[in-house]
């Protein structure tokens, strides 16, 4: 699903992505899991124009973040690890307000 979705989206256009591609082997290597063979194939054909990788918050577990301090932590080292092993370069968000935040992503677009 995920590979459909990048797939058709507009590269001409500026598109601010959640989650992508690369997340899914960092997620596959955090739970030790063979990546499928169609994640590896799709992985080196994937461009980003720049990834933003965000400075951890403290942790505020909810119905959907499970994961300890320790897991998130780990988490996130993967999830850098895998987007540096790409081509897009990586610029490393510093916990700043959310308006900072916005700011000093759009301004390194």
């Amino acid at each position: 699903m995920q590979l459909e979705q990048e797939a058709s989206l507009d590269p001409d256009e500026t598109v601010f992505l959640d989650r992508a591609l690369p997340d899914s082997l960092a997620y596959h290597r955090f739970l030790d899991l063979e990546p499928h063979a169609q994640l590896l194939d799709a992985l080196p054909r994937v461009s980003y124009r720049k990834v933003f990788i965000l400075d951890l918050l403290p942790l505020a577990p909810d119905y959907a973040r499970i994961e300890d301090a320790a897991a998130q932590s780990r988490i996130h080292a993967l999830l850098t690890e895998v987007y540096r092993e790409l081509p897009s370069p990586v610029v490393t968000v510093p916990v700043l307000s959310p308006a900072d935040r916005v700011a000093f992503i759009l301004d390194r677009l």
